[in-house]
């Protein structure tokens, strides 16, 4: 598992030199092939699986900005809420093979659902990857109710609670519940799931004691850790992050295996033409190191992560896609 883990993230992450000679100086290429030269001719369209607002809409509506200046062009955000990611997933799928609608993926999309939904309308080759956008680590907070303030507290509360350590999630076979399975499985703690149709509800019932935790993305376990309403005590990934410094991450604690990110990606659909595919790829990544963009996002424990190249984002997916089909797996969830 960790050998898994540990080359999949580095595949996307030990690129950066690389990445910083390739893009001095970007400029997009012109395409002397067909209506790729002209590329684009018209409003792109994002479409974001979440809801107006959210974190996620506004990390991608400044990436939308950011490519349309790289472009000269307009790029739109689009939201196609609902059924965790399927029904934006879905509606790009179908769309023009042409590079004009492009999908904000998470993680969910493409390594999760397949292993959850039976009857899915679509594959993961019916997507042309593009990069990899950003990525935040999760991380187990504590609740008030545990009377703990770091791992090693939370670590003897959980292995004394043999009942069961209750940890709120947004919902059966969702990433914070594989994932807090998964930690229970390491770390021998007998972690029970309490799913909710929305993270303000457990967020609600962690801070008031009727939870003793929750796994969740580092921006959110920040506001709580920030307000001493909650208490981070460990995070998920292979370095401290700067707005947490003082939490050790569980590979400093003794468990490498246990890195977990919200990641966020490209994705067009299958057979849009290459030539196109890199000119977005370009214009993507020059996004992701606008000094601005870079700071906001670090706000949030957030970094950018784009990848090498599109085809190594393609095998970062499959390689995910892997190894969350092998933690779910003994689950047994199926969600349709």
């Amino acid at each position: 598992m960790h050998t898994l883990i540990v080359s999949a993230v580095a595949r996307q992450t030990a690129t950066t030199l690389g990445l910083a000679v390739a893009l001095t100086g970007i400029s997009l290429p012109a395409v002397a092939q067909g209506g790729a030269a002209s590329f684009p001719a018209k409003p792109i369209t994002l479409v974001v699986p979440y809801a107006a607002g959210g974190p996620t809409d506004v990390t991608a509506r400044r990436l939308a900005e950011l490519m349309g200046k790289a472009f000269n062009a307009t790029v739109l955000v689009e939201n196609r809420t609902g059924a965790a990611t399927i029904v934006a997933a879905e509606y790009v799928a179908r769309a023009p093979k042409d590079g004009y609608t492009l999908l904000f993926a998470p993680g969910t999309t493409t390594s999760m659902n397949p292993h959850l939904y039976k009857k899915l309308n679509y594959r993961m080759e019916d997507f042309a990857p593009i990069t990899l956008v950003s990525r935040q680590p999760f991380v187990l907070t504590a609740g008030p109710v545990t009377r703990v303030t770091d791992f090693a507290g939370f670590n003897r509360y959980a292995k004394a609670k043999t009942e069961g350590v209750s940890f709120g999630t947004t919902g059966v076979g969702s990433f914070t519940h594989i994932l807090g399975d998964w930690m229970g499985k390491v770390l021998a703690w007998n972690m029970q799931n309490v799913p909710y149709k929305g993270s303000a509800a457990s967020v609600a019932d962690l801070v008031g004691g009727r939870l003793d935790s929750q796994v969740e993305a580092i921006a959110s376990g920040l506001q709580l850790d920030k307000g001493g309403k909650a208490h981070v005590v460990a995070v998920m990934d292979t370095k401290r992050s700067p707005i947490l410094p003082k939490v050790p991450t569980f590979a400093e604690l003794g468990h490498p295996e246990l890195v977990a990110y919200v990641t966020f990606g490209l994705l067009a659909p299958a057979g849009t033409p290459d030539a196109v595919l890199d000119k977005l790829y370009q214009a993507a990544v020059q996004a992701t190191r606008d000094k601005q963009f870079v700071a906001q996002m670090a706000d949030v424990g957030e970094e950018p992560a784009p990848s090498a190249s599109r085809q190594a984002y393609g095998q970062w997916l499959r390689d995910e896609n892997v190894r969350w089909g092998k933690l779910i797996a003994p689950l047994g969830i199926q969600l349709d």
